[in-house]
């Protein structure tokens, strides 16, 4: 439909986001945390109402990023979450609350230790 639109003016292709895209219905606990989310995004932005682009440009939490620590929902600066909580080489945070128990859930997902495979082959030596 779009490209019909644009009768040619511009380019349009399709794309599926992959990684983000995990299908599926959500629960009723993605949904109160949609809701969550989104209020207090709201409540983010409404906290600049009234002020200048110079001082929001000044506002180091005008570039943010939402998330939730614990139970809580939280707002934290985009240049502190990658300069302090990013392992930019390997594309993901650098403390993370499950890494203790990898194991566990390694074990109890049948997962294989590497010592157990087959060199190369990613079998089971069982």
């Amino acid at each position: 439909m779009i490209r019909e639109e644009s009768k040619g003016r511009f380019e349009s292709r399709f794309a599926v986001p992959g990684h983000v895209q995990q299908g599926g219905t959500p629960s009723p606990m993605d949904r109160v945390r949609a809701v969550r989310l989104a209020a207090k995004c709201m409540q983010h932005i409404e906290d600049f109402a009234g002020q200048s682009k110079d001082e929001i440009a000044a506002d180091d939490m005008s570039a943010a990023v939402i998330g939730i620590k614990c139970a809580s929902v939280v707002f934290g600066e985009m240049e502190r979450l990658e300069r302090e909580e990013t392992d930019w080489k390997d594309r993901r945070p650098k403390n993370e609350f499950w890494i203790g128990l990898k194991s566990m859930v390694d074990t109890l997902s049948g997962r294989p230790k590497p010592t157990d495979c087959c060199s190369g082959c990613g079998r089971s030596s069982l």
